[in-house]
């Protein structure tokens, strides 16, 4: 399990809630909306109904801004909370273009909410 101490990351999280498309192929397809808990260029932690599988690299649909930001991503951690899991992940690939835009949404402090 990754340390969740701030100061270790890389690339700081802020709070913020987003709608996310969480999409894992491969034999157990998975598909489902969740809700960012935090955000940042390095990765984001989500809240979801099932289980990911640590190690598991998943597809994240993030509404950011009117847009949205489509990365490839790698599960680091879950952790079991209330029937529901708190997954981290790490980006693994991430276009310029949203790079920019997620990095202009963290300057301005808009952790705002979005749907």
């Amino acid at each position: 399990m990754a340390d969740e101490d701030p100061k270790q990351r890389r690339f700081p999280r802020i709070a913020a809630e987003h709608a996310v498309m969480v999409t894992r192929a491969g034999p157990e397809t998975l598909e489902a909306f969740a809700k960012t808990r935090d955000l940042g260029l390095g990765g984001c932690m989500f809240l979801s109904d099932e289980p990911l599988g640590t190690g598991s690299v998943i597809e994240l649909l993030i509404s950011l801004s009117g847009r949205v930001v489509r990365t490839t991503a790698r599960v680091i951690y879950e952790n079991a909370s209330d029937r529901r899991f708190e997954v981290g992940v790490e980006f693994l690939r991430l276009d310029p273009a949203d790079r920019e835009l997620l990095q202009a949404s963290l300057d301005s402090g808009s952790s705002g909410r979005t749907t």
